[in-house]
């Protein structure tokens, strides 16, 4: 589990390893945002809809979804 924090300190988000070595994106309320999967290199937002290529979850924690 990997907490991620702004600038001054307060927490954004957590990403988790779930199975298969994906990890998941979770907001401050636990909600589910995104996923990366690494035998595509590939996250997907909750829509499964790919936001980009490699693990970008460390960048959408704190985002608000559209």
């Amino acid at each position: 589990m990997e907490i991620l924090r702004d600038k001054n300190g307060k927490p954004q988000g957590v990403i988790r390893e779930i199975a298969g070595g994906q990890e998941r994106l979770y907001d401050r309320a636990g909600r589910p945002v995104a996923i990366y999967r690494p035998n595509t290199d590939y996250t997907y937002d909750n829509n499964g809809v790919r936001t980009g290529s490699g693990n970008r979850l460390p960048g959408l924690a704190g985002n608000k979804p559209k």
